[in-house]
Order: C-alpha cells, then sequence, then structure tokens
C-alpha cells in the first residue's frame, strides 16, 4: 500500500492523488487501507516513515573508501543517489510540505515530521565523518558537504522529472573536485590535518 501512495502521486501528482486514487492504486478499497492507518493523514505519515527506516538502513551498511577526499565524497554521493536521486524524494518532499504546513494536519503528525527532520542529521552525519575524517569536527564542513551533496541530487532529480536524463559524470566530478577544494582549503585555515579518516 505505501509503494502505491509514491506510485499514485507520481503518476496523477499529489493534489489529484485522492484517497479513492490511492486506494485504486493499491486494488484495494479507501475501506480496507482506513482500516489499516485510519485516515490519509497517517496513511501519508507512514510512507514518509517508511522511506526514513529504508534510507537509515541503506545508508548505515554503506562502505565509505577512497584514498583522497573527492573518492571519498563520491562514494557518499552514490549512497545519497539511492534516495535523493530518485522521483520518490519528490513526493517525500511534497508529503513532508504538506504534513508540516497544512492546517488541517494534527499536531502529533507535524511533530512527527519534524522529529524525522531531525534524525535524518544522524542518518548522513555518520556518512560524512568517514568521508571526511578530522575535518569532520567542523560542523560546518559537514553541513556544507551534506547540503552541496543533496542540493545537487535533488536539483537533478526534478529537472529530470519531465524529461529523464542520464547522470552527467563530468558534472558529478566537478562538483566533488569543488566540495573537496572548499573543505580542504577551510580545514587549513582552521589547522585541521586531513589525512585518511580512520
Amino acid at each position: 500500500m505505501l509503494d502505491a501512495v509514491i506510485e499514485c502521486i507520481l503518476d496523477q501528482g499529489y493534489y489529484e492523488a485522492s484517497s479513492n486514487a490511492i486506494a485504486r492504486h493499491a486494488g484495494v478499497t479507501w475501506g480496507t487501507i482506513q482500516h489499516q492507518f485510519g485516515s490519509r493523514e497517517a496513511l501519508l505519515l507512514a510512507v514518509v516513515q517508511d522511506r526514513w527506516r529504508r534510507l537509515a538502513l541503506h545508508l548505515g551498511t554503506v562502505e565509505v573508501s577512497g584514498t583522497t577526499l573527492e573518492e571519498r565524497l563520491a562514494c557518499v554521493m552514490e549512497a545519497l543517489d539511492t534516495h535523493y536521486g530518485s522521483p520518490e524524494h519528490l513526493v517525500i518532499t511534497q508529503i513532508m510540505l504538506d504534513l508540516g504546513q497544512s492546517p488541517a494536519t494534527s499536531a502529533s503528525t507535524k511533530q512527527a515530521v519534524l522529529a524525522h527532520a531531525d534524525e535524518l542529521s544522524l542518518v548522513w552525519r555518520p556518512l560524512f565523518a568517514r568521508a571526511l575524517g578530522e575535518a569532520a569536527c567542523d560542523e560546518s564542513l559537514v553541513r556544507f558537504a551534506f547540503m552541496s551533496i543533496r542540493g545537487y541530487l535533488s536539483a537533478t532529480t526534478m529537472a529530470g522529472i519531465h524529461v529523464p536524463q542520464p547522470p552527467d559524470r563530468a558534472v558529478r566530478a566537478l562538483l566533488l573536485r569543488g566540495i573537496a577544494y572548499a573543505i580542504h582549503e577551510q580545514a587549513a585555515r582552521a589547522g585541521i590535518q586531513m589525512g585518511h579518516p580512520t
């Protein structure tokens, strides 16, 4: 049923993905879904929770390797691409924006959406710590690296939603080189040794 929500929103758009449209995509009645989840709001929150759980499990198993910062950041980008490079990410973003901002959303659901945003940093931070090594002690460098990579992947996904395109390896390489250069430069100014992470 959770996959049907994603498929329905991708097929019909967020605001056209009514309770009945979702039920049709799932091949069941809305009553069946309502019996299991209670409401459309609870169903949408379950989708968000399911996808965050999958992301956390995936990122917890990623191996970050490479002798250069650029190589290690490339590993991180590949890992994050499975989530932020997928059209599903756009659906999750729409759900979270709607549930987080709508006056009709219950306080408990809004709180759950905020909790997911907080938990996200706990999921990706260890990944970047392994990539940045000693430089990970500078929180601004970790946030910079994450936001740069996430922004690129999200923007590429949005641009490709209507006209799918293969990943542009040259642009990715330039982005990673730029991120690595900025981190090395800032770490040097702060007196942080940029050796291979342990």
